[in-house]
């Protein structure tokens, strides 16, 4: 509750003195059109015809000549990301827009971003890999719709999964920040292990049941060694990749208007948990003794792999990779023939930024297609739809040479419909810390499910409890 009024302080201290020096006119932005206060809701015919004659480009700021220094927080490294996002600044100086990054190191989270706070720091624009919920908790995320109308953002270069993603956490449909890097889901497979056995590798577009009958044909021991023939994800079956089959079917565990738990409700769990407890009761698949549970795949004795496409790079040994390759997730086959939806880091402009223009010229250039081309080469998959970008992923790197990495980058991504609920993120956590527990079980899904909605229940209702006391 401290630190939360420590913030609440700084935000009121901060909006009194932004309102001060604009009635002095010397700050760049403070000169430009107020975006929010303009915008118009939508609701009507005559609303919407008052939208389309608005001239959005005249409001933008054009004048940088000036320097104007933008502050980033992000998570990873800064010795990492700096050099690497390094060309967007180089870009702006070279258009003439002076416009510098200063980069912080820091969190997303509610907790790390108020002590940031109350430290007198305030970020222009906060990298998040874990979503949006502590910066909402806190009332720091500008919608971006405006901006990308006056600074021409063209939101249809981006895969279209990634942006009813964004749009999903939003209670209005707003995006509520620029895309980054995706995170998709790929089915790697052991070249060697197939030919071991004698069998054909896999194809495009199986469904998982097909997927299952192929692994069964690769679990077996050859020359005292147990094999595998397929990961659930790289630690035993048991990582979030194993909700890959969950995530294409269904987007909410939780209501997202009434945060009531539909796990026991929900068909589609039901179905994946149907499908889950298939794949755990082939006979030497999943291995159940603590001891002997390894990364099967990263050792060797693991046929195929649903993971990440980067963990060929940061997972796999050199010793194995040149066996491996890919080819795209499985389906469910039939009427559903989607992958899961396409997961993607951001960056979020904060809402009590200075320099939100200067801040929103740096942001879009993150999806522009030259800026996407250099970090596809360099080994971080694409958000944009382009065929030419997603060919040069990893081109700079000769691990990915010659893998097929059109796999990494299904074209039937799931696109979310509505919007998602605050609380999925801890369920789909909550549903994989469960897996052990159901691949260990008897396995009578009713009676699993019945506990889970409990436990989960009461789990969101503490996390409701926390936010009212302000912890």
């Amino acid at each position: 509750m401290k630190r939360k009024s420590i913030f609440l302080i700084i935000t009121f201290v901060f909006m009194l003195t932004t309102l001060l020096s604009g009635c002095t006119g010397n700050d760049s932005v403070d000169e430009a059109p107020d975006v929010a206060s303009e915008a118009k809701p939508a609701g009507t015919n005559e609303e919407a015809a008052q939208e389309e004659e608005v001239d959005w480009t005249s409001k933008a700021v054009t004048d940088f000549s000036e320097e104007t220094t933008i502050t980033i927080q992000h998570e990873w490294g800064i010795d990492q990301i700096a050099p690497l996002m390094q060309p967007i600044e180089d870009k702006l100086k070279a258009e003439g827009k002076n416009i510098t990054v200063h980069w912080i190191q820091g969190d997303s989270t509610s907790e790390a971003l108020q002590e940031l706070n109350a430290s007198g720091v305030i970020p222009d624009i906060i990298y998040s890999s874990k979503g949006i919920d502590g910066l909402k908790e806190l009332d720091m995320v500008e919608p971006i719709d405006d901006f990308m109308k006056i600074y021409e953002m063209d939101e249809t270069s981006i895969n279209p999964s990634v942006i009813s993603l964004f749009r999903s956490y939003d209670d209005k449909g707003s995006m509520v920040g620029v895309p980054t890097f995706a995170d998709t889901i790929t089915l790697f497979y052991n070249k060697e292990i197939f030919d071991m056995f004698g069998v054909p590798y896999p194809t495009d577009h199986m469904t998982w049941d097909e997927t299952f009958e192929l692994a069964k044909k690769l679990t077996g021991e050859r020359n005292g060694v147990n094999y595998r023939g397929l990961e659930m994800g790289f630690t035993n079956s048991l990582t979030s990749e194993a909700l890959a089959p969950l995530k294409e079917i269904i987007t909410n565990v939780v209501d997202p208007e009434t945060d009531e738990v539909l796990l026991t409700k929900e068909p589609a769990v039901t179905r994946y948990f149907e499908l889950m407890k298939k794949f755990y009761s082939i006979p030497g698949m999943y291995e159940r003794d603590p001891d002997k549970q390894a990364s099967f795949f990263a050792g060797g004795t693991a046929a195929m792999l649903v993971s990440w496409p980067t963990y060929l790079e940061w997972g796999i040994p050199e010793t194995i990779r040149p066996n491996v390759d890919s080819v795209l997730m499985p389906i469910w086959g039939g009427e559903e023939q989607l992958a899961s939806p396409t997961q993607a880091h951001m960056y979020v402009l904060n809402k009590y930024s200075e320099q939100k223009d200067a801040a929103f010229q740096w942001m879009k250039e993150v999806v522009a297609e030259d800026m996407q081309m250099k970090f596809s080469a360099a080994g971080y998959p694409t958000v944009l739809k382009s065929p030419e970008v997603i060919a040069t992923f990893g081109s700079e790197k000769d691990i990915y040479e010659g893998k097929n990495v059109k796999a990494y980058f299904p074209e039937n991504a799931r696109i979310i419909e509505g919007r998602k609920s605050e609380y999925q993120r801890l369920a789909e956590g909550m549903i994989t810390e469960k897996l052990k527990d159901f691949a260990n079980s008897d396995m009578n899904i009713a009676e699993f499910l019945r506990k889970l909605e409990e436990e989960l229940t009461i789990k969101i209702k503490e996390e409701k409890q926390k936010k009212e006391q302000g912890q």
